[in-house]
């Protein structure tokens, strides 16, 4: 319930435990909301009261700072365990490094012997390669003129119907018959 304006203050007062003054004590005896309110605010100030009470009553122990800083000393006891030293973490980034630099080196000899690997096979591929103009250009009489004629041969052989070649000499047979 919603106590009166006016009266608001010093209910709040009243609860606190300030006397009430006669004018306050008749409005209270008429004005049920404002009774309401004030039990309301009694309540709620013993609650507040009896908590801070009990928070006065319990007084740390005598030995409860010796217990902290026990606690305290083997929590960082229990950090220290887990935490290694720092020549440990040097060793232990310098492996890594030296990891890392190592297979770095062995990929990029590995990449060397691919690209060996296939400038040799193109070399080879090169080598084997034949022109094709070499091809186009070639006779069919080539076999017959990878040797000069001797004199006295004839470069064509001669049938009945075969033309002679100029400069030839006749062969031995035909001279012996006339």
């Amino acid at each position: 319930m919603k106590p009166c304006d006016h009266w608001r203050e010093s209910l709040a007062e009243l609860a606190l435990g300030e006397p009430a003054g006669p004018e306050l004590t008749e409005h209270l005896a008429k004005c049920a909301s404002c009774s309401a309110a004030l039990a309301k605010m009694q309540s709620l100030t013993g609650e507040i009261d009896r908590g801070i009470r009990q928070l006065t009553l319990a007084e740390p122990s005598t030995d409860g700072a010796a217990r902290t800083l026990a606690e305290v000393g083997a929590r960082v006891e229990q950090i220290r365990w887990w935490r290694p030293p720092g020549r440990t973490v040097a060793a232990a980034c310098a492996g890594v490094v030296l990891l890392a630099a190592s297979l770095g080196l062995l990929r990029r000899i590995r990449t060397q012997q691919v690209e060996t690997k296939k400038e040799l096979s193109a070399a080879v591929g090169i080598s084997s390669w034949k022109s094709p103009t070499r091809e186009l250009l070639r006779s069919p009489y080539d076999t017959l003129l990878e040797r000069t004629p001797r004199l006295g041969e004839y470069f064509y052989k001669l049938d009945s119907g075969s033309p002679k070649m100029k400069n030839s000499a006749p062969r031995a047979k035909e001279k012996q018959n006339p």
